[in-house]
């Protein structure tokens, strides 16, 4: 395209740019349209880019089943279709040995159908497998002797009354049918199941109820647990004779008391009490029997006299034996008693009795030991009086230098003087 022969420069210049734009333009475009076409050619010859869709596949099938084989076959060809295409149909012989089941499955494998044509397979297994006189006869026969299995539920049940009836009575159309399926279950539902049934469809025409309807009611009125009779026996009860054990051996058993020692424990079968066992049980020998504590004091705890002065020994020290709580009385231990050898004064973790104890020392007897006479017996005097024996004093504490000192200090306040300067004071001496 050549620019007008009036322009300008600049005018030339800028239309010889557009006109470059349109070139470059137009080839892209073409570029762009080749690429797109030679995709698309690629896209249709090539098998492994097609677009394809997950197609459900179909139930298995056997000879059980309540549809027929020739349904069946319509099925799979449309399975087969949707998931392998239409090209080579002989193809569908090998995929079809994955949905059989039992005899059917054992025919195809013995006929190799995997390797025959698709229409020769499905003709075959056709005319072997038919709805035949003797295949009727043996659901026939299924269907008259059917019961509800061990643990078997009634939902199970129905279902299994539903298939048998469909195979065994083919030709029948679908009210018949229905009518047939409801009497056949009512039949083989246990006797409590049909009791209640009646009951509830008493009112009701059964042909105008349906069969899913019947089965819900029947598993509402089910019992879930049956119901048990317990018998019961009544049987002589046994006497046990239990001899005891001899009263040394029992007085030499440690209590489980706070008092006592590190020993194993023992449980009562007869009186259920902790402490010792059923032979040697109070309830059952009475001469085992421990004699009870004579002592005035509530369990030891001592008892208060008529002094002022709680738990005084010489009523001026507090904390003494005397009359204090949990006092020692007139018997060593204040009452407490040994469950060792039933005795009163100690416990028993230190019962004399017991051989683990023998080397330890006697229990003290909590009395207060007479003066030494030895020391008493000394030689001593007071150096100002002269006084022995229990009038000894120190000096101290003598009376007689007492008085002495008071004299002379009421001396020396009268004459405010030193006594030792005066001459005229007779001077103290302790020589008498």
């Amino acid at each position: 395209m050549a620019p007008p022969v009036d322009m300008d420069a600049a005018t030339k210049a800028m239309f010889d740019i557009l006109t470059q734009n349109m070139t470059q333009m137009r080839l892209a475009n073409e570029a762009q349209a080749a690429r797109m076409e030679k995709l698309t050619e690629e896209l249709a010859l090539s098998r492994d880019n097609k677009l394809r869709f997950k197609v459900i596949e179909p139930v298995k099938y056997s000879l059980d089943s309540t549809i027929k084989l020739q349904d069946y076959f319509v099925t799979f060809e449309i399975f087969c279709a949707a998931q392998y295409g239409n090209t080579n149909k002989d193809a569908w012989s090998a995929a079809l040995g994955k949905f059989l089941e039992g005899d059917i499955s054992q025919a195809y494998i013995g006929l190799e159908g995997g390797s025959m044509p698709w229409e020769d397979l499905k003709t075959t297994l056709a005319a072997r497998f038919a709805d035949t006189a003797q295949r009727t006869n043996k659901f026939l026969n299924l269907f008259n002797n059917l019961v509800q299995e061990s643990n078997e539920s009634l939902l199970n049940l129905s279902m299994k009354v539903e298939r048998i009836a469909k195979q065994a009575y083919p030709t029948f159309n679908q009210l018949n049918l229905d009518v047939l399926i409801k009497n056949k279950f009512l039949a083989v539902v246990p006797t409590e199941v049909f009791d209640s049934l009646n009951i509830a469809l008493l009112d009701r025409d059964l042909a105008a109820v349906p069969f899913e309807k019947i089965v819900s009611l029947a598993e509402k009125v089910q019992k879930t647990t049956p119901k048990t009779v317990i018998v019961e026996v009544a049987k002589a009860a046994s006497t046990v004779v239990v001899e005891s054990d001899p009263v040394a051996n029992v007085q030499a058993t440690i209590s489980l008391r706070p008092n006592s020692g590190a020993v194993p424990r023992t449980h009562c079968t007869h009186c259920n009490k902790p402490g010792h066992a059923q032979t040697s049980c109070w309830t059952l020998h009475p001469n085992l029997k421990p004699a009870r504590n004579s002592n005035g004091n509530f369990r030891g705890r001592g008892n208060f006299n008529n002094n002022n002065n709680r738990g005084s020994y010489s009523n001026n020290n507090r904390g003494g034996w005397s009359n204090n709580n949990g006092n020692q009385n007139n018997e060593s231990g204040g009452g407490r008693k040994c469950y060792a050898c039933n005795e009163l004064g100690h416990m028993a973790n230190m019962c004399p009795t017991r051989n683990r104890y023998n080397n330890m020392p006697p229990p003290s007897s909590f009395q207060i030991r007479a003066p030494n006479t030895t020391v008493f017996a000394l030689d001593k005097h007071c150096g100002a009086c002269g006084a022995r024996g229990s009038d000894f004093h120190f000096f101290n504490s003598c009376p007689y230098v007492i008085e002495q000192q008071a004299q002379l200090a009421s001396a020396a306040a009268a004459n405010n003087t030193n006594p030792s300067n005066n001459p005229n004071t007779t001077p103290f001496s302790l020589n008498m």
